[in-house]
């Protein structure tokens, strides 16, 4: 009887087709496996845009704000949803990737979902005027943010996640219930202009002095009693804020702020100021009333004939 041929143990030679077929069907696993459960499932149709168009039919949403064809809609890069007395926001607002502008005000949004996080082309997202008490950390992955406006809501206090949005200039957070700042707003280098009045701070983070940039700070109507020596590094300072605080002293840096043409300094408990104040020969306003000053330092006067000034 014939011996059966030997077993040809050796494995075939693995072509560049061999290799690309192999490379197609490992893509052809992971995407089955994403559709049927991955951690970032693919979408398979449009379903979500036609519960979109649905739901702002529901809030009346005009078609000049949101169109009604899904090529439009997909295309979006601004969108303004002011007014509407929106109490939530539809987890498919995340889809709209494209959006580079994103206002709400005026609205009843007590939170801001996680999702927002996935609108990383957004340069300005207003949410003035709602009843918003706290913000995602995901707020943090929207670094391309370049206006954002978060006034007139119940916020207690910011994410930490606040001090990864580098790219902001203007931060307005007026009209909340903040009683303390995180020390990642030090972050925030290239800021202009910070709102923080009406308020409930009782003091500033020292990393404040990081934000050279600032040309405005607005902390009227806080509970301000004493204020970092770090102020001192804001030297493009044009105009500062602190209109009814609980102020005892000013830190002698505060002569460091040679830009200043407006300082508002009225309702404190101020009884002197250090003699750094004269160095600000750039006032021309300087609103000083309701304070427990007994009397003009010496030091101020030299300011005067060019200062409208309140006593």
């Amino acid at each position: 009887m014939d011996k059966p041929p030997p077993k040809n143990n050796t494995l075939p030679e693995v072509t560049p087709s061999t290799n690309l077929a192999l490379q197609r069907a490992k893509s052809l696993i992971q995407l089955t496996d994403s559709v049927l459960g991955g951690d970032h499932a693919v979408v398979l149709s449009d379903a979500w845009l036609d519960e979109l168009i649905d739901w702002a039919d529901e809030y009346g949403i005009d078609e000049e704000t949101l169109p009604r064809d899904k090529q439009e809609i997909l295309a979006l890069t601004e969108l303004y949803l002011c007014g509407y007395q929106l109490s939530e926001l539809p987890e498919f607002i995340g889809n709209l990737t494209n959006l580079t502008v994103l206002s709400l005000d005026a609205n009843q949004l007590s939170e801001l979902p996680e999702f927002i996080g996935n609108l990383t082309n957004l340069t300005a997202l207003n949410l003035w005027d709602n009843q918003l008490s706290e913000l995602p950390e995901s707020i943090g992955n929207l670094t391309n943010l370049t206006e954002l406006v978060l006034d007139y809501n119940q916020l207690s206090e910011l994410p930490e996640s606040i001090g990864n949005l580098t790219n902001l200039t203007w931060l307005g957070l007026g009209e909340n219930q903040l009683s303390e700042l995180p020390e990642s707003i030090g972050n925030l280098t290239n800021l202009t202009e910070l709102v923080l009045d009406y308020n409930q701070l009782s003091e500033l983070p020292e990393s404040i002095g990081n934000l050279t940039n600032l040309t405005e700070l607005v902390l009227d109507y806080n509970q301000l009693s004493e204020l970092p020596e770090s102020i001192g590094n804001l030297t493009n300072l044009t105009e500062l804020g602190l209109d009814y605080n609980q102020l005892s002293e000013l830190p002698e840096s505060i002569g460091n702020l040679t830009n200043l043409t407006a300082l508002d300094l009225r309702d404190n408990q101020l009884s002197e100021l250090p003699e750094s104040i004269g160095n600000l020969t750039n006032l021309t306003a300087l609103d000083l009333g309701n304070n427990r000053l007994s009397k003009l330092p010496p030091h101020l006067w030299h300011l005067l004939p060019i200062t409208n000034w309140k006593r």
